[in-house]
């Protein structure tokens, strides 16, 4: 895969959004979380749930407060950001791991993420994300 057609400064905006994406979930900031989603961005969790546009995006943070605790940690890794079909879009292929330290041990949920992306007045928002959980370890 060759992601040299997106520009080093758009790779980093968008290894630092994944970055902020798992930081205001687990502090449980849904406004600021929801902004990260264009207007009609779309949350995926395929059989699970299906959440568009911003309310009910931020709806997601308000479920993992309620059900982490404050004790779940979000981290996507393994960011590889491709530019897409059209100008000022992107698509990504993630790893992710939210792992649950309310647990002794700590379990583990590892999720395979790809997302669609739109450059809006100069910042990369995500216009769908779909996590798809693969394993969950004790």
């Amino acid at each position: 895969m060759n992601n040299t057609n997106l520009s080093t400064d758009d790779r980093l905006e968008i290894q630092d959004l994944f970055s902020l994406y798992g930081y205001l979930v687990d502090d449980n900031r849904a406004d600021e979380w929801a902004a990260l989603f264009t207007e009609d961005g779309v949350f995926d969790v395929p059989g699970l749930m299906r959440m568009e546009g911003h309310e009910q995006v931020r709806k997601v943070v308000e479920m993992v407060a309620k059900g982490s605790q404050g004790k779940w940690r979000h981290q996507l890794t393994n960011v590889l950001a491709q530019r897409g079909e059209q100008a000022d879009t992107a698509t990504v292929r993630m790893n992710g791991l939210v792992t649950d330290w309310s647990a002794d041990p700590a379990t583990m949920t590892f999720n395979d993420y790809t997302a669609k992306l739109r450059k809006i007045a100069g910042q990369w928002r995500i216009e769908e994300i779909v996590a798809r959980p693969n394993k969950v370890t004790v």
